[in-house]
């Protein structure tokens, strides 16, 4: 099949240059050694200590759009030099922030910049797939397994309910005004950073059991609570292979359908209100903790906002003492 001449190679292709991890950046370069020379030149890196890897060649398209973008911002830096955003844009790259690292996605491959050391690139998506599907190791032994298509569906059930399950914790370890009005964590954690990583250290069962200290808990939702919790153990701690819900017999996962079912069903609500607990934590951060500090405000939508009311009619402070007070949830780490 013929190439449409504007998806023609521009000979310009697309460089992942690496050095000491922060300053891994992409460069456009005839080849690899122009690209790592744009590195070395600029930034003051030895030679030895730079290498490049070509991540996809650049249509005459683009270039040339991208060469009219950067005579619009009067950049005359010739090639090769490094790419821009618009750039990376055009040629489908995706940006995310993480922890301290900042990630571009580009064709199932995600490219690092680390302020620590050097993060090779790593393959996702369906091209992690083919590359796994070629390992032989993977090759003898990925079709050992056979399972029918119910035992299938209750896997993806199961994985349905894990991830429900992780995302309900996930809320409440950040859901710091749970915690914030309980005085032996305020005891023990000075910061809303150390209440979070504390929580996160909780089983369930222990981070409901100090939510229940400091907040009287509406009846309905204190039952579903109990049994979410009971749930949640059963379905963690070998569902599948036990004797009324094993997913190897017929009666089995009849069984496991109903009990994954009615799971799924009782942690809705629950996702609910502690969603509206973390808005709740996201207002008290930004109306007291960082009152001075607007620009490190997290913005809420106005549904977000509508959705704190239902941590009112969920949850009531147990003391006298106001859990929205600057007094009580005083932190410089919001």
């Amino acid at each position: 099949m013929s190439v449409k001449p504007r998806d023609r190679s521009s000979g310009w292709s697309l460089y992942w240059v690496t050095s000491d991890g922060d300053e891994d950046c992409f460069v456009v370069a005839r080849n690899s050694r122009s690209a790592v020379r744009v590195e070395v030149d600029y930034c003051g890196f030895d030679r030895e200590d730079v290498t490049a890897i070509r991540v996809e060649s650049i249509p005459k398209g683009t270039l040339r759009g991208w060469e009219a973008h950067r005579a619009r911002e009067s950049v005359r830096q010739p090639l090769p030099w490094y790419a821009d955003q618009w750039l990376l844009k055009r040629l489908g790259a995706v940006f995310r922030e993480r922890a301290d690292l900042s990630e571009t996605l580009i064709d199932d491959v995600v490219y690092t910049n680390s302020p620590n050391a050097p993060v090779p690139p790593r393959t996702i998506g369906r091209r992690f797939i083919t590359e796994f599907k070629a390992v032989k190791a993977f090759q003898r032994y990925g079709h050992e397994d056979r399972y029918s298509q119910s035992q299938m569906t209750l896997f993806i059930l199961l994985g349905i309910c894990v991830a429900r399950v992780q995302e309900i914790e996930h809320l409440i370890a950040h859901s710091f005004i749970l915690g914030a009005i309980v005085k032996s964590e305020r005891r023990r954690n000075k910061t809303i950073a150390e209440l979070t990583q504390s929580w996160k250290r909780k089983t369930l069962g222990q981070m409901l059991k100090t939510i229940e200290q400091g907040w009287k808990i509406e009846p309905t939702v204190h039952a579903s609570l109990q049994m979410f919790l009971s749930m949640r153990n059963q379905l963690v701690h070998g569902l599948a292979t036990s004797e009324q819900y094993s997913i190897h017999t017929a009666w089995g996962q009849d069984e496991t359908i109903g009990f994954l079912m009615l799971f799924e069903l009782v942690s809705r609500p629950l996702r609910e209100g502690f969603e509206a607990s973390l808005y709740a934590s996201i207002e008290v951060g930004n109306e007291h903790l960082l009152k001075d500090n607007p620009e490190r405000h997290v913005p809420l939508t106005t549904r977000q906002r509508k959705r704190i009311a239902l941590f009112a009619a969920f949850f009531t402070p147990r003391h006298e003492e106001q859990p929205l007070s600057p007094k009580v949830l005083a932190s410089e780490d919001a």
